[in-house]
C-alpha cells in the first residue's frame, strides 16, 4: 500500500495534490509545471522508498543470495509441519483464531471500510457476483455474492503475495494465479514463488512452475494468460528474482505448451501485462522501458510494435478495446499513448495522464465495447470517452468527502454490463454501477492488513492495537471491524500502560528527523490522541519504525540512544550511551522494584541496565560473543532477568540466541527453526521453558527452553510473514501481529482466569442529541449492568441503549462501565464532539485568534455573489500546528488543502455563486490561527470603459 491513501499521508499526499499546501480546483487537462512535478515527485516517493528500505534492511535481502528459494522451502516445510501436527493442535484446543480488521471503519469517511492493497481482480466471465481478488501480502480471496462477503482461498499455499489471476474463459473453474508483489520493491518481493493452478475454483492449488532445467523461475510474476487457441499454452511474466546484489534479476515472459509442466524462456523484460487477440494466437506484451512487442504465434516469437512510443519511467501498463483488437493504449508515467491500428504506429494522447507516484500506481482498461472510453488509475482513478485525449477525475482528493481509497492499481471494465466496473485501490476494492455516479464499498470481511506492531490491554485480550503499511493507526474491543483511531498513514509502533491503561500511545512517520508520538489519555478511542511533546529528544538517527516500549509508567524509545519518559510526561531524558546505530528493539520489564532493560541495534551490538527506571541508569554492552547480525527482538524471562533471549533478523547462520548471564555470553540455540528471518520471540510467562518465536512464515514453538522448536501454525495462513508476537498469563494468550493478515490470537492452555467485560458502544449524533448503540460483551459470563457517565454533569444512565442532549456545542467523555456476574468491571471512554455555528466570513477581512483542540472541526461561511472570480480562501498558524482546510458548496467539496502546517490555502478561479460552507480541522491543536476568505466581483459601473 502507499504513500497517499488519506491525510496520513502527510507532506507526500499533501505535496501531490495541493502542490505546498495550495489546493487549486482540477480540471481535466490540469498540470503542474516541470518543475513541481519533480519535486511532488520526490516528496511522494519517500514514504515508498523508505517502508521497502525498510523491508530489505530488517531481513538483510540485499546480501543474500536465493532469498526467495530459501523462503520456498522453508514455507514448504512448514506446510508439511502443520499438517502432520494438525490433531495433536486441535485435540490440545491452541489453534489460531482471527482478530481482524475485518475490514476497518473509517469513521465518518464516505468511502467506508477499508481493507489493504488490492494487485488484482478477476471476475467470473459471466457472472459478476462471483469476483476474485489478489491482494498485495494477503493471498486471494473470493466472493460469491458481489462482495457482501469473502472467503480466503490460498491459506494452504503458503505464500501470501498475489501478482495476477487469469480465469480461463471457457472453464471457468480453472484459475491461474501469479505470486509476488510488484509493488513490495526490490527484494522487498521476495515471497512469491511462481505460479499455481486451481481447476475446481480456488479450492485447491498446485503449483505450475515445472522443475530444473525447464522451471519457471520468476518470484514475482505480473501476468498469467492463456491462449484462446491452445489452452495447453501459457505465458508467465514478471520482475524475477532477489540476487545477492540486492536487486531484481532474470525478468521475463516464460512459455508453458504443456500447462506449466515445462517453461522456455522467450522474453527478457519485466513485463505487467500480456494480452490475448480474442480467439487467436496473437497476443501483445508491454514490456517495461522498452516498449510493446506482438506475437502472432502464442508468444513464441516476438516482435516489437513500439514505433511512436517515447518511454518515460519505470512503469508501462497495456489495454486492448475488446471490441477492436487493433485498438490499444499504453501508460508510462505521466505519458498515455493509443494505436488504431494494432501497435505499428502509436500516438501520444496525453501527456498528464498521471496524477504522482506513477512509479508506483499505474493502471489502464479499455470499455468492452467503446474502444474511446478508458479508465486511467494512478493515485485517482479516471475516465476519458475521447481516447484519452481528456481524463476526468472520478473521485474527490483527499478528505472525509472520498468515495474511493486512492492509490489506484486496479480499474476494470464489467464485460456484462457496460456501466459497471472495479477499482482496486491501497485500501480495498470499490465497485460502481452507473459510470462512477456512485460507488459501492466491497471491503466486508476482508482482512489483509499488513501490522508492523500491535499492543495488548494488560488486562482484557479483547483490546487490541496495531500499526499498518499506509492504513493508519487502529484498533479492536469487540468486534472483527476495526476502528481508526489515528489517521497517520503508516501506523508504527503501540504500546499502553499498565499501570494506567486509559493512556496509549501510537507512532508514525518521523517528522522533522523527530519520531512522531501521540498519545490517548481515553483507552485509545478514535479521535482522542494528541502529539506527545519531542522535548529532550535530538533530532536524527530515529529509524523509519523507531522502537517504542513500556515498563510500568515508564515509556522508552530509541534512535542511536536510549530516552525515556513519564507515560504522563511532556519531556524526554537520554538515558544510554551513543550506542554507534540506531535502535532495532527496546525491552524493558519490571521485575519487582528493579526495571531490568535491553536495547538491540541495527548493527548487531545488544546493550543492558539491571535498571532503567532509576534517576541515571548505567547501560553495558553485553554484545560479547554474539556473532553479530540485526537484533530484531528481546524477551527478558519473568522470573530470572539473567535468562535473555534474542531473535536475529537474517538467513544462515542461527535466528535465536539466549544467555543466561543477562547477555555478553551468547549460545545459539534454535534447532528447528526455519531459515529465514525471526522477527519476535516470547517467553511463556506461566512456563518459561516455552518459547514462541514469529518468523516470516509463520510462529513456531519450543517446550525445552529454546533448544528444538516445531511449526505452531494450526488455522493460521501458511506462511504468513507474522511480525510481532505479545503474551500475558492471566488471561493466558499468545496474540500475532502479521504482515498480510491481520491480528490472530490463541488461547493457550491453563492459568486462565475471569475476564471482565469489554465494554465498548458507537453513537450518532443529530444536533445535540446521541443515541447510543452498547456493543459490549463478556467472553466468560454475562453482562449484569451498565453505567453511563456522559461527562456534562448529568445524572448517571444505566439504561443499555441511551440518548442524551448535550447542553451545549463543545466536546465531551462519555464512559460507559460494564459490570458482569463475577463483579468485574470494564470501562471505556469517547470524545463526542458538537461543532459550534458556523461563523460568517466576510469578503476580504481576517478573522484572528481563532483556535481549537487536535481533532476539531471549525466550521465558517461565505457567500460569494454571482460574477466573483478569484476566490482565495488561507489559514496561517503557529509553527509546528497543523491545520486542514475544506471548502464546498452544498454537498460538494470544491477543494482540500492538507499540507503539514496550519498555513492552507485553497483557489477556485471561477467561483458559482451561493453560500460556501469552509472547515477548518485541527489535525493538531491550533493556539491561534487566522483565516481569510476573498474574491473580485466585476467593476459593474464602468465594465464598458466611459460612454
Amino acid at each position: 500500500m502507499a504513500s497517499s491513501s488519506l491525510k496520513w499521508q502527510r507532506t507526500a499526499l499533501a505535496s501531490a495534490l495541493l502542490v505546498l499546501g495550495t489546493c487549486t480546483a482540477l480540471t481535466a487537462s490540469a498540470r503542474p509545471d516541470e518543475q513541481e512535478e519533480e519535486e511532488n515527485e520526490r516528496e511522494e516517493s519517500w514514504q515508498i522508498e523508505q517502508r521497502q528500505r525498510w523491508f530489505e534492511e530488517t531481513r538483510s535481502l540485499r546480501n543474500v543470495p536465493n532469498a526467495g528459494k530459501l523462503r520456498a522451502a522453508a514455507s514448504k516445510e512448514l506446510v508439511d509441519q502443520q499438517r502432520a501436527l494438525a490433531p495433536f493442535r486441535r485435540g490440545s484446543g491452541e489453534t489460531w483464531a482471527e482478530l481482524g480488521p475485518s475490514s476497518m471503519d473509517m469513521v465518518d469517511w464516505t468511502m467506508g471500510r477499508v481493507a489493504g492493497r488490492l494487485n488484482v481482480v478477476a471476475p467470473h466471465p459471466t457472472d459478476d457476483s462471483t469476483l476474485y481478488i489478489g491482494s498485495a501480502a494477503g493471498g486471494v480471496w473470493k466472493t460469491t455474492n458481489n462482495g457482501i462477503s469473502w472467503t480466503p482461498i490460498f491459506d494452504s499455499v503458503g505464500t501470501q503475495p498475489i501478482g495476477s489471476i487469469f480465469i480461463e474463459p471457457a472453464n471457468p473453474n480453472r484459475i491461474w494465479v501469479g505470486t509476488g508483489d510488484k509493488n513490495g520493491g526490490g527484494c522487498a518481493g521476495y515471497f512469491g514463488q511462481g505460479v499455481f493452478l486451481s481447476e475446481d475454483g480456488g479450492a485447491t492449488w498446485t503449483a505450475r512452475n515445472g522443475t530444473e532445467p525447464t522451471a519457471m523461475p520468476l518470484s514475482i510474476v505480473n501476468s498469467v494468460v492463456v491462449s484462446p487457441t491452445d489452452s495447453n499454452v501459457i505465458l508467465a511474466g514478471g520482475a524475477g528474482s532477489c540476487s545477492a546484489a540486492g536487486a531484481l534479476s532474470g525478468a521475463g515472459v516464460f512459455r508453458s505448451t504443456d500447462r506449466g509442466l515445462t517453461w522456455t524462456r522467450v522474453l527478457s523484460n519485466n513485463v505487467e501485462d500480456m494480452i490475448f487477440v480474442p480467439g487467436t494466437s496473437t497476443v501483445y506484451a508491454g514490456l517495461n522501458g522498452t516498449g510493446v512487442s506482438k506475437s502472432t504465434d502464442g508468444g513464441a516469437t516476438w516482435t516489437s510494435v513500439s514505433n511512436g512510443l517515447a518511454l518515460t519511467g519505470s512503469r508501462l501498463r497495456l489495454a486492448m478495446a475488446g471490441s477492436d483488437s487493433n485498438v490499444l493504449y499504453a501508460l508510462a508515467g505521466s505519458r498515455l499513448f493509443r494505436t488504431g491500428d494494432g501497435g505499428a504506429n502509436w500516438t501520444q494522447v496525453n501527456a498528464s495522464a498521471c496524477e504522482g507516484q506513477c512509479s508506483y500506481n499505474q493502471t489502464l482498461a479499455v470499455h468492452p465495447t467503446q474502444p474511446d472510453t478508458i479508465l486511467v488509475g494512478t493515485i485517482r482513478p479516471a475516465r476519458s470517452t475521447n481516447g484519452g485525449t481528456t481524463l476526468t477525475r472520478l473521485t474527490d482528493t483527499w478528505g472525509n468527502t472520498q468515495e474511493v481509497h486512492q492509490d489506484t492499481h486496479v480499474v476494470l471494465f464489467s464485460r456484462n454490463d457496460p456501466n459497471r466496473f472495479w477499482i482496486g485501490s491501497d485500501g480495498g476494492i470499490w465497485r460502481t454501477d452507473n459510470n462512477g455516479v456512485s460507488w459501492a464499498n466491497m471491503n466486508a470481511n476482508v482482512n489483509i492488513t499488513q501490522f508492523y506492531d500491535i499492543a495488548v490491554h494488560p488486562v482484557d485480550p479483547n483490546i487490541v492495537f496495531g500499526g499498518a503499511q499506509d492504513n493508519s493507526s487502529s484498533g479492536r474491543r469487540t468486534s472483527l471491524l476495526w476502528e481508526l483511531t489515528f489517521a497517520s498513514g503508516d501506523g508504527f509502533m503501540n504500546a499502553i500502560d499498565p499501570t494506567n491503561p486509559s493512556i496509549v500511545f501510537q507512532t508514525s512517520y518521523p517528522q522533522g528527523q523527530l519520531p512522531n508520538i501521540v498519545r490517548s489519555n481515553d483507552g485509545g478511542s478514535p479521535g482522542s490522541y494528541s502529539g506527545m511533546p519531542t522535548t529532550g529528544l535530538t533530532p536524527g538517527a530515529f529509524p523509519w519504525v523507531t522502537p517504542l516500549a513500556i515498563a510500568g509508567n515508564k515509556i522508552f524509545i530509541a534512535s542511536d540512544r536510549l530516552y525515556r519518559a513519564d507515560t504522563t510526561g511532556t519531556s524526554w531524558t537520554a538515558v544510554s550511551p551513543a550506542m554507534g546505530s540506531a535502535a532495532a528493539v527496546v525491552t524493558p520489564q519490571l521485575n519487582g522494584m528493579l526495571m531490568p532493560t535491553f536495547v538491540g541495534t541495527s548493527g548487531g551490538k545488544i546493550y543492558a541496565s539491571p535498571d532503567a527506571g532509576v534517576a541515571s541508569p548505567t547501560f553495558t554492552d553485553v554484545t560479547g560473543d554474539y556473532p553479530g547480525g540485526r537484533v530484531s527482538d528481546v524477551a527478558i524471562d519473568p522470573v530470572n532477568a539473567q535468562r535473555v533471549f534474542i531473535t536475529r533478523a537474517g538467513f544462515g547462520a542461527s535466528r535465536l540466541y539466549r544467555s543466561t548471564q543477562g547477555g555478553t555470553t551468547w549460545v545459539a540455540v534454535g534447532a528447528g527453526l526455519p531459515n529465514v528471518p525471526a522477527n519476535s520471540v516470547a517467553i511463556d510467562p506461566i512456563n518459561t521453558n516455552r518459547i514462541f518465536v514469529a518468523t516470516d512464515v509463520g510462529v513456531y514453538e519450543s517446550t525445552d527452553g529454546g533448544d528444538n522448536f516445531v511449526a505452531f501454525a494450526e488455522g493460521m495462513p501458511a506462511g504468513v510473514v507474522v511480525q510481532d508476537l505479545e503474551i500475558d498469563d492471566s488471561p493466558h494468550t499468545l496474540t500475532a501481529g502479521t504482515y498480510a493478515r491481520g491480528a490472530w490470537r490463541v488461547v493457550l492452555a491453563g492459568g486462565n482466569a475471569a475476564l471482565p467485560p469489554t465494554a465498548n458502544f458507537s453513537f450518532a449524533n443529530t444536533g445535540l442529541d446521541s443515541t447510543f448503540t452498547n456493543s459490549s460483551i463478556d467472553s466468560d459470563g454475562t453482562i449484569t449492568g451498565y453505567s453511563w457517565n456522559f461527562g456534562d454533569g448529568s445524572a448517571v444512565s444505566t439504561q443499555t441503549n441511551p440518548t442524551h442532549t448535550f447542553p451545549a456545542p463543545g466536546r465531551y467523555t462519555v464512559t460507559l462501565t460494564a459490570t458482569d456476574n463475577n463483579g468485574q468491571t470494564g470501562s471505556y471512554a469517547r470524545v463526542l464532539r458538537f461543532p459550534a455555528p458556523p461563523i460568517p466570513l466576510v469578503n476580504g477581512v481576517t478573522l484572528s485568534n481563532q483556535h481549537g483542540l487536535q481533532g476539531d472541526d471549525l466550521y465558517y461561511t461565505l457567500d460569494v455573489p454571482n460574477g466573483a472570480a478569484n476566490l482565495v480562501i488561507s489559514t496561517t498558524g503557529m509553527a509546528n500546528e497543523d491545520a486542514d482546510l475544506y471548502v464546498k458548496l452544498g454537498n460538494e467539496t470544491l477543494c482540500t488543502s492538507a499540507g503539514a502546517t496550519a498555513d492552507e490555502t485553497c483557489t477556485i478561479a471561477a467561483p458559482a455563486s451561493g453560500q460556501y460552507t469552509i472547515i477548518v480541522n485541527a489535525y493538531s491543536d491550533l493556539t491561534s490561527f487566522t483565516i481569510t476568505a476573498s474574491y473580485t466581483v466585476p467593476d459593474r459601473l464602468f465594465a464598458n470603459g466611459f460612454d
